[in-house]
C-alpha cells in the first residue's frame, strides 16, 4: 500500500456510538460533495439562462359566452308540457355541457384550421432565433394539386425573397432553385404556388421559412392548448382559454371558433326547422283527405240506423225503465204486505200483531182491517173480567168470524191485481232492455267513427298550430350562445424568469442529493457502524479515521501529527480489556476479508503504540505470500525471517528478530517467499516460536494474511490470544458481515473484535468529529501537491 492511501483510525470506546438521526451530520455529509452540487447549479443557471433567451413567450387568451337559461323549461316534467313543446326540437332548451364537448371537437376546431390557414406556418430566421410570421408573411402559399400525405411533422420550405418577382427554394442539400412568384413548383408532397403579399418589400433578401404540415396533426395540436369550462353552474357562462406564441393567432383562433360554433348552431337550427314544416305539410295534406272519407262513414251509419243522438235516446231507455223497476218495486212491497196480512187473519185467534198497511191503498180493507181490531180489543177487555165461556162472546166471536172471511176475500182480489200489474211491468222491461241493448254497439261503431274523426280534427289542428310556430321560429332563428367578450390576450403566461430561475435552483439541489442518496442506497460497502452491529454479533473495538500522510507509521512519540495517534491510544488500552491483563507474552492476531483493508497498517501502528507504551513489543509478518510490514519500518525484505525458521533453516531467534528504530519495538520478518506457506504454518515450530517470543515480549502482533482469500488466518489462530478484524469503510463489501458472523459462531478466532478503519466523516456522514489542526500546529505541515489537490477535489464529486 503506498503511504497516501494509509488509513487513520479513530478508536472510540466500546459503548456504541448513537445511531439517531442527526441532522447536522446529513447535512455534513451532502456538503462534503458540494463541488457536484456548484457544478450542477451552474449547468442548470446557464441553461436557464439561454432557455430564457431563446425560448418563445406563450400567452393566454380568453373568451366568454353566455347561454340562454332555458333551465325551466327543460326542467318540466313530460306530463305538463305541451304537444308544441313536446315537439319543437328548434327552441327545445340546451344542455351547457353538451354544447361545451361540441366547442371542444375536432370538427369545429379542423374548421378554425381550414378557415385561417394554420396548417400553413410562416417563420424568419435571424440566426438562432426565429420570428412567427403570421399574417406578416411577405408570402402566401397555396396549394395547387396535393400529392400523397403530409409529414406529421410537418414538411419545410426554405426560400430567400429576391425581389418582387422572384424568389430561391434552398433544398435540403443547399441546392438553390430561383422561381417566379405564381409559378407552380413540384414538391414530394404536391404541387404548390407562392403568391406575393402586401409585406413583401420588408422582406427582400431575407430567408423565409414554410412549413406545411398536416391539418389534422395541427388540430390536434390546438386542441391540447384549447380549454372550455363551465364558470358556475348556477349561471350559464362559458369560459374559452387558449396559450399561443403569437396573441393575434390565439385572439383569431377563439374568435374563429365562437363564430363557427354559433354558425353551425343556426345552421342545425334552421336545417331541423326545415325538416320539420316538410314533414307537416305532408301530414296536413294526408290527415285533410282521411277527414273528408270519415265524415262521409259518419252520415251513412246514422241514416241506415235511423239515429239522431245516440246518448239521447238511450239515456231516454234506460229513464224509463228505471221508473218502471221503482214501481215493480213497489207492487213487490204490497204484495208482501197482503201476504203478511193473509197468514196474520188465518193465524189461530188472530195471535200477533196486526202489519202495517201504510201501502195499500184500498181504503175498504183498510176499514175491515179497523173493524176488526176494535172487535178483538173489544174481545180482550170482556176477558180481563168474564170467563170465555160467558154467553156474552157469542156475537162477539160470530161478528169477527164474519169479518175475517170477508177481509180474506178482499187480500185475494187484491193479491190477483197486483200479480197482473207486475206481469205487465216486466213485459214493459223487457221491451226497455231489446232497446237498451241495441244502444252500446250503436254507440261503440258511431263512437269509433266520432273518435276517428276527432283525433284526425285535433291532429289537423294541432298541425297547422305547429306549422306556424316553426316557421316563426326558422325566419327568428338566433344563436343560444352570446359572446359576451371577445378573445382578448392576457400577460404572458411562460417563461417567468423567477420560476424557471427557481426550478434551476431546486433541481440544481435535489439532483446532486438524489444521486448521492441513490449512490449511497445502492452501495454494497459498509459505511457506517450500525450496518455492523445490525448484522454481526462481534463487539467493535475501536474506530480509526481515514488520514492521507506521507508515511505508513502515523505514530510518534509524545503528541503526534494527527489525531490518530490519539485513536490508537484508545485503541491499546481497548486491547488491555479484551486480553483482561496486563502480563507480558500476550499474542494478538489481526486479519481482514480482502486486501487493502488496513490490516498491516493498523498492524504496524499498534505496535508502535505498544511499545511506545514501555511494553516491549514484537511484530511478527506473517502474511508469507505479500508481506508489508518490513517495507512499512523500511527494513530489508531479504532479510532471514518467520519462513526460513518454519522451513527448517538453522538459524537462531535472535537472527528473525529486526530492531524497527522505534523504543520497545522488534520486527521479525517474513523471510523468503516460499511456495507452500499454508503448510509451512501448520508444522510445530510456529507454536515454539510463540512460545519463545512470549518468554521475551510483552505484546506479540501478528500480521496474518486476509481470510478469506487463504486459510492461513485460521492456522495462525491457534496461536493467539485475541483476534482483531480490520473493516474498511467505503471498501469492505456487505456480505463479508456474513462471513463474520459465520466464523465467529464457529469459534475460529479467539476474542474476535473488529476494527472499524478508515471513517471519512465528511463524505459518509459517519465518524467522530476529530480536528487535525490542533496537532498540525507542533508538526510540519503536510505537502499539498497539486495532485493532492486535485485528488482530494475530485473524491468529492
Amino acid at each position: 500500500m503506498s503511504t497516501s492511501n494509509q488509513q487513520i483510525t479513530t478508536i472510540t470506546l466500546p459503548v456504541a456510538q448513537n445511531q439517531s438521526l442527526d441532522f447536522g451530520k446529513i447535512i455534513k455529509k451532502y456538503l462534503f460533495h458540494w463541488p457536484l452540487f456548484i457544478l450542477t447549479l451552474l449547468i442548470l443557471g446557464t441553461a436557464s439562462y439561454f432557455y430564457l433567451q431563446y425560448a418563445h413567450p406563450i400567452y393566454p387568451i380568453t373568451a366568454t359566452l353566455e347561454f340562454k337559461d332555458n333551465n325551466s323549461a327543460a326542467s318540466a316534467p313530460t306530463s305538463e308540457k305541451t304537444g308544441l313543446q313536446a315537439l319543437d326540437q328548434i327552441s327545445s332548451p340546451i344542455i351547457v355541457e353538451n354544447e361545451i364537448e361540441v366547442m371542444q371537437s375536432k370538427q369545429i376546431m379542423f374548421q378554425v384550421v381550414n378557415k385561417l390557414k394554420l396548417w400553413v406556418g410562416y417563420s424568419k430566421k435571424d440566426g438562432f432565433n426565429s420570428t412567427d410570421l403570421y399574417t406578416a408573411s411577405p408570402v402566401d402559399f397555396e396549394f395547387v394539386k396535393t400529392q400523397g400525405s403530409l409529414d406529421p411533422q410537418g414538411d419545410k420550405l426554405k426560400v430567400i425573397i429576391n425581389n418582387r418577382d422572384h424568389f430561391t427554394l434552398v433544398s435540403e442539400d443547399g441546392q438553390q432553385q430561383k422561381f417566379k412568384f405564381g409559378q407552380p413548383v413540384r414538391s414530394s408532397f404536391g404541387t404548390w404556388e407562392l403568391l406575393p403579399a402586401s409585406t413583401l418589400d420588408s422582406f427582400i433578401g431575407s430567408t423565409i421559412v414554410i412549413s406545411v404540415m398536416d391539418p389534422d396533426e395541427v388540430t390536434d395540436n390546438y386542441l391540447a392548448s384549447l380549454k372550455v369550462q363551465l364558470e358556475n353552474k348556477d349561471a350559464p357562462f362559458v369560459s374559452l382559454t387558449f396559450t399561443d406564441q403569437v396573441p393575434k393567432r390565439g385572439k383569431d383562433i377563439l374568435n374563429a371558433l365562437m363564430e363557427i360554433y354559433r354558425k353551425n348552431a343556426i345552421n342545425e337550427k334552421n336545417k331541423k326547422a326545415q325538416n320539420t314544416i316538410e314533414f307537416i305539410d305532408k301530414r296536413l295534406d294526408s290527415i285533410s283527405r282521411d277527414l273528408v272519407s270519415t265524415e262521409k262513414m259518419v252520415e251513412g251509419y246514422k241514416t241506415s240506423q235511423g239515429i239522431t243522438d245516440v246518448k239521447s235516446q238511450s239515456q231516454n231507455y234506460i229513464e224509463d225503465r228505471s221508473a218502471n223497476e221503482k214501481a215493480m218495486h213497489e207492487i213487490d212491497i204490497q204484495i208482501q204486505i197482503v201476504d203478511d196480512l193473509d197468514k196474520y187473519i188465518n193465524a189461530p185467534k188472530n195471535s200477533g200483531k196486526q202489519p202495517t198497511t201504510g201501502s195499500l191503498t184500498d181504503a175498504e180493507l183498510n176499514s175491515m182491517l179497523d173493524k176488526l181490531s176494535d172487535l178483538q180489543l173489544k174481545k180482550d177487555q170482556y176477558l180481563a173480567t168474564t170467563p170465555e165461556a160467558n154467553p156474552i162472546f157469542i156475537p162477539i166471536n160470530k161478528q169477527i168470524a164474519t169479518l175475517q172471511d170477508q177481509i180474506r176475500d178482499k187480500i185475494k182480489t187484491i193479491k190477483q191485481g197486483l200479480i197482473a200489474t207486475k206481469s205487465r211491468m216486466q213485459s214493459y222491461n223487457a221491451g226497455y232492455d231489446s232497446s237498451i241493448k241495441k244502444v252500446p254497439g250503436q254507440e261503440r261503431v258511431y263512437n269509433g267513427m266520432q273518435r276517428n274523426t276527432d283525433v284526425k280534427e285535433k291532429l289537423y289542428t294541432y298541425l297547422l298550430e305547429e306549422r306556424e310556430e316553426i316557421s316563426l321560429n326558422y325566419a327568428s332563428s338566433v344563436s343560444d350562445a352570446q359572446i359576451v367578450d371577445d378573445a382578448h390576450a392576457g400577460k404572458m403566461k411562460w417563461p417567468k424568469p423567477v420560476v424557471v430561475y427557481m426550478l434551476a435552483l431546486v433541481l440544481g439541489l435535489c439532483l446532486p442529493a438524489g444521486l448521492i442518496y441513490s449512490r449511497d442506497s445502492l452501495d454494497v460497502r459498509i459505511t457506517n457502524r450500525k450496518q455492523i452491529e445490525d448484522v454481526v454479533a462481534v463487539p467493535i473495538l475501536g474506530e480509526l479515521s481515514y488520514q492521507e500522510s506521507s508515511t505508513p507509521i502515523v505514530i510518534s512519540q509524545g503528541r503526534g501529527k494527527f489525531a490518530i495517534g490519539e485513536q490508537f491510544r484508545v485503541l491499546r488500552t481497548n486491547l488491555y480489556l479484551v486480553h483482561n491483563t496486563n502480563n507480558s507474552g500476550r499474542v494478538t492476531l489481526t486479519t481482514s476479508s480482502t486486501g487493502g483493508e488496513g490490516k498491516s497498517f493498523v498492524s504496524a501502528n499498534l505496535a508502535v503504540t505498544l511499545g511506545y507504551a514501555g511494553r516491549k513489543t514484537v511484530i511478527l509478518e506473517m502474511d508469507l505470500r505479500k508481506p508489508k510490514t518490513s517495507i512499512m519500518f523500511g527494513l530489508p525484505t531479504d532479510h532471514v525471517g518467520i519462513s526460513n525458521f518454519l522451513a527448517g533453516e538453522k538459524c537462531a531467534l535472535q537472527e528473525l528478530i529486526q530492531p524497527s528504530g522505534i523504543p520497545g519495538l522488534d520486527v521479525v520478518g517474513c523471510g523468503s517467499i516460499l511456495p507452500n506457506p499454508s503448510e509451512l504454518l501448520e508444522k510445530p515450530e510456529l507454536d515454539e516460536l510463540i512460545g519463545k517470543l512470549r518468554e521475551i515480549y510483552d505484546d506479540i502482533i501478528i500480521d496474518c494474511p486476509p481470510i478469506h482469500l487463504v486459510t492461513d488466518a485460521l492456522i495462525i489462530a491457534r496461536v493467539a490470544d485475541a483476534s482483531l478484524y480490520v473493516i474498511r469503510q467505503g471498501y469492505t463489501q456487505k456480505d463479508e458481515l456474513d462471513f463474520i458472523n459465520e466464523i465467529k459462531s464457529e469459534k475460529k478466532f479467539p476474542k474476535l473484535h473488529i476494527i472499524f478503519n478508515g471513517i471519512k466523516r465528511d463524505k459518509y456522514g459517519y465518524g467522530y468529529n476529530y480536528d487535525n489542526s490542533y496537532y498540525n500546529t507542533y508538526t510540519d505541515k503536510h505537502k499539498n501537491t497539486i495532485g493532492v489537490v486535485f485528488k482530494r477535489f475530485f473524491t468529492r464529486f
